[in-house]
């Protein structure tokens, strides 16, 4: 009798294949030179998948035409529908296109090199690719050497040699033909091969390199910049108010009359206003300037209507650059109409408790007519010192009145403050626009913690070649706060850093504004350089870490050596 039968089970153990497909056998041989067929047959050591050849392989330099491929097994034919450019050394990279049938490990490294003159050229380039805004390497980029030194010829065209950069960001472009040429790079989203500026970061070698030998570390670094020609995008006329509104950011504006209240809000809004009433219109002259200093100059009419707008909206900004208060925070206050005055009074309160003017300082500076650039400063052990006095007073005077609820009150409240938080309050009725209206109260929140709840960091710049001068800032690890160095280099130092992992951040500061300049490509002008320490900074509270030590001579090597990388 039978009682069960045999069920088919799959095989188990043994290790899990992680090899990838190899060619074995090429025709024409690889290495091959004088190759003027359009065919091209490989055989690899195991059976494969092509499904993807089609859009990964990678055909360098730049081929234009087109090819069929046909698999059979572990055979792979691919023909090519028009002829390869003489006296050129060519180089097939297979990528992720081919894998094996059964795990799917791509043939990465494998290629195939051939040549349509007598000669194998056989110089290099490579580098890396690198984000200094974002910190990261960028995977995938497209590395370029492009012809004609003096044209952008990554929004244009193809490159005529080329190479996809590794998780690393590192690329290597092989088999060069002797000639001088420009490098640029770019974060291919969209694989044409070509660079999109309105959304691909991208970033180029400063000068034109001769390929006369191989040349490697080349650290080119990429950015997202705008090239749009600044324009106006359209004008609005709303009673006694013009607006100018542009295509992009505006850094900065002039007008050619005085006559004119006027103000830039919402980074690309030029507005103009018919103050006291007495204008249909007025011939104005407007320049303005994008991020990387394009200028724009329109000449126009500015129209208004002899009905003031009624119930203008005012908006306002008030945007800080740190939570702390115990350091120096800059402030941007910043309102959709021009002010009349911008002697403002300001006050800090520990939750209603008023704290006198001589424990802080708010210094102000007038920017546009809409905008005050300011700066807080309070002085900690001061306010600590006001704020025993009050308890001690409060606690003092209660005694006398042991059965006064109003006293115990008071008593309850002062001994409950939170400390720990300190207000920042612009009253309603302290900025009043030019028509006459109030702004209502601006109010923020900073903390106040003990000096001991802080850390720092300090030490010095190495650099032997003078290559410098250098500025040093501490970026935290998410990237979202940026704090600046207390001291010129050599020397750096920061104190009242908050507990946290940090970056030590450098750029070379060519012309020593203590500034990091960008410079758009169409300045054909590098950047200035930024580099980060290849350590995590943990900063802890009432520890200073001393005597850290940045060979900014090193930092680039590093980054080229096996698993050196900016960010551990």
């Amino acid at each position: 009798m039978c009682f069960g039968c045999a069920q088919m089970r799959p095989l188990t153990g043994g290790d899990k294949d992680t090899i990838p497909p190899n060619i074995i056998q090429t025709t024409p041989n690889n290495l091959s030179t004088n190759i003027i067929g359009n065919d091209f047959y490989f055989v690899f050591d195991e059976v494969i998948d092509g499904s993807k050849l089609k859009e990964k392989l990678i055909i360098s330099p730049f081929y234009d035409g087109n090819f069929d491929s046909k698999i059979k097994k572990n055979t792979l034919l691919l023909t090519f529908d028009s002829s390869f450019n003489k006296e050129t050394t060519y180089i097939f990279s297979f990528a992720d296109g081919i894998s094996d049938i059964t795990e799917g490990n791509p043939s990465i490294y494998s290629k195939f090199v051939f040549s349509t003159g007598n000669k194998i050229d056989s110089f290099f380039v490579s580098g890396l690719v690198f984000d200094p805004l974002d910190n990261e390497f960028l995977e995938g980029a497209v590395v370029g050497l492009y012809n004609e030194e003096d044209s952008f010829d990554l929004f244009k065209k193809k490159p005529t040699y080329f190479s996809l950069t590794d998780k690393n960001g590192f690329f290597k472009i092989e088999n060069i033909k002797l000639g001088k040429y420009t490098i640029y790079a770019f974060a291919d989203e969209n694989k044409n091969f070509k660079a999109e500026y309105k959304a691909e970061k991208f970033g180029f070698v400063g000068s034109p390199i001769e390929v006369s030998k191989s040349l490697d570390k080349f650290l080119i670094p990429v950015f997202n910049e705008d090239l749009t020609p600044i324009s106006i995008q359209r004008t609005r006329k709303r009673g006694s108010i013009f607006d100018v509104v542009y295509n992009k950011k505006i850094k900065n504006y002039t007008i050619d009359r005085s006559d004119l209240t006027h103000s830039l809000y919402d980074n690309n809004t030029v507005s103009f206003f018919n103050k006291n009433n007495n204008l249909d219109s007025a011939l104005v002259i407007l320049s303005a300037f994008d991020e990387t200093n394009k200028k724009t100059i329109d000449t126009f009419y500015v129209h208004f209507s002899k009905e003031k707008e009624k119930n203008i909206k005012i908006n306002k900004k008030f945007i800080v650059d740190s939570d702390n208060v115990n350091d120096t925070v800059t402030y941007i206050l910043e309102t959709n109409v021009p002010l009349n005055d911008y002697n403002y009074k300001s006050n800090f309160y520990i939750d209603t408790v008023k704290v006198p003017d001589y424990y802080f300082i708010d210094k102000k500076t007038k920017k546009n007519n809409n905008t005050v650039e300011g700066s807080l400063f309070v002085i900690i052990d001061s306010i600590n010192v006001f704020l025993k006095n009050l308890k001690e007073k409060i606690t003092n005077d209660s005694l006398g009145f042991e059965s006064d609820s109003l006293y115990r009150a008071y008593k309850r409240y002062y001994g409950r403050l939170n400390t720990n938080k300190i207000i920042y309050k612009i009253k309603k009725g302290e900025l009043i626009t030019f028509t006459g209206d109030t702004l209502g109260e601006i109010k923020k929140d900073f903390n106040l913690k003990e000096d001991e709840y802080f850390g720092g960091v300090n030490g010095l710049i190495s650099d032997k070649k003078n290559n410098g001068p250098y500025v040093v800032s501490l970026v935290s690890e998410n990237l979202s706060k940026i704090l600046k160095n207390e001291t010129k280099a050599p020397n750096f130092k920061f104190t009242k850093i908050e507990p946290g992992k940090y970056y030590l951040k450098i750029f070379k500061d060519k012309n020593n504004n203590r500034r990091w300049d960008y410079y758009s490509i169409t300045s054909k002008k590098q950047s200035e350089t930024i580099l980060y320490f290849e350590e995590l900074i943990e900063v802890r509270s009432n520890w200073s870490i001393e005597d850290i030590i940045v060979d900014v001579d090193l930092l680039v090597d590093k980054l080229f050596l096996e698993d050196s990388l900016f960010v551990n």
